[in-house]
């Protein structure tokens, strides 16, 4: 072998030699680099979703006390169901109801059952998600309000339940349906006026009268 090619040879032995230590230090790169995100999930059991995480549902104020509640912990208490509609009371001498709807969720009372310092005599403002608040004395709370017939008249006061609705024919109340939870009044298809029902709560504030 002449000199000339006994150097040729060296070269390519020792550019082949550097390939090989260049494939080793990645392949060792590769194996050593952390588990991306999803893998990681996998073996922890923990995903990216959230969807499962305990979400409030809603915000229960009283004095400097404040209690959430997830929707879970809601249903976990006594539910209660019934059907109701609603009059759309100032769009009269047309009449426009809606309903009658079949609600599930618990009622006010029983809620607020739940509080040990519940004064004797209260009032209760509701929030909405966009601002909008109703406040609902002890006559409303006790279902204590105007019933209404097919025609627009009032016919009598009282009988109906003041509930938190959680279900709108057996289907949990979504964004399109007002929100996951609703405030409204329910009998036997009682008829109440609108404006004693409110979409999307996200709060509840007892106040002493």
């Amino acid at each position: 072998m002449t000199k000339e090619n006994e150097e040729k040879t060296n070269k390519i032995i020792t550019a082949v030699l550097a390939i090989i230590i260049i494939v080793a230090a990645i392949a060792t790169l590769y194996v050593n680099l952390p588990k991306d995100t999803q893998n990681n999930n996998e073996n922890t059991g923990e995903t990216n979703d959230q969807s499962n995480e305990s979400v409030t549902a809603l915000t229960v104020i009283i004095g400097e006390e404040q209690m959430n509640y997830t929707l879970e912990e809601l249903e976990s208490l006594e539910a209660f169901s019934g059907s109701g509609s609603y009059i759309k009371t100032g769009w009269l001498p047309t009449v426009e109801i809606e309903g009658p709807f079949n609600y599930t969720g618990i009622s006010i009372t029983t809620l607020l059952d739940q509080l040990e310092n519940l004064p004797e005599n209260y009032t209760i403002t509701v929030e909405a998600s966009d601002g909008y608040t109703k406040e609902y004395n002890t006559s409303y709370i006790t279902g204590n309000v105007d019933i209404y017939n097919e025609t627009g008249n009032i016919t009598g006061t009282g009988g109906v339940t003041l509930l938190l609705a959680y279900m709108e024919e057996n289907s949990y109340i979504n964004e399109s349906a007002g929100g996951s939870i609703r405030i409204v009044y329910v009998d036997d298809g009682a008829i109440t006026s609108s404006g004693l029902w409110v979409k999307n709560v996200i709060s509840i504030e007892i106040k002493e009268a």
